[in-house]
């Protein structure tokens, strides 16, 4: 969790500003939960945050993703973005930071909202930007399932592993470079 959820925290006092409503909900339990606990409460918003700290089963997580009206990823390092996607297939949007995979995952204005890493008023930018607008967060939802459905559909990516693997075989079989199988029992 760490400076990730930390920023998300700090951003929450912008956003209840705008929408005095909103609650966070958090998912999992790192090494700073308790110091993450005590942030909120300095900041007067443990009413508004809530840590579910024990074990979400998959079915259980999907719901959160359906009930949420934005979902957060507000990674510092993220090789690839699965609670992205997860939130995408979901038709919830995404507001994530610029980083790693979550850039090949979430196009800025297109399938999400880009924002800032390591930065709590690019996250309330971006978060408030999707929750005052609904024409917006339904633009993005609907762009989001689409390329979710398109780009990370089971069948299409076998489809294309076959292909880079098919690709491969005929470069190896044109190459003079292949090892030699005598004497290889």
């Amino acid at each position: 969790m760490g400076q990730r959820v930390q920023n998300l925290i700090q951003a929450m006092p912008f956003i209840l500003s705008e929408f005095p409503f909103t609650k966070l909900v958090v998912l999992g339990k790192g090494e700073d939960y308790d110091d993450l606990i005590q942030l909120t409460q300095r900041l007067g918003i443990e009413r508004q945050v809530k840590f579910r700290s024990e074990f979400v089963s998959e079915e259980e997580r999907i719901l959160h993703y359906a009930m949420a009206d934005v979902c957060v990823v507000s990674s510092l390092y993220e090789p690839f973005g699965i609670v992205a996607l997860e939130a995408m297939a979901a038709g919830t949007p995404v507001v994530a930071t610029g980083v790693g995979g979550l850039l090949e995952i979430v196009e800025h204005d297109r399938t999400g909202v880009v924002v800032y890493p390591n930065n709590p008023d690019s996250l309330a930018w971006g978060i408030t930007r999707v929750l005052t607008d609904g024409g917006y967060a339904d633009l993005l939802r609907l762009n989001a399932l689409r390329k979710v459905s398109e780009v990370y559909d089971w069948k299409n990516i076998a489809k294309s592993t076959l292909g880079l693997y098919e690709r491969v075989l005929r470069e190896y079989e044109k190459g003079s470079w292949k090892p030699s199988l005598l004497g290889l029992v």
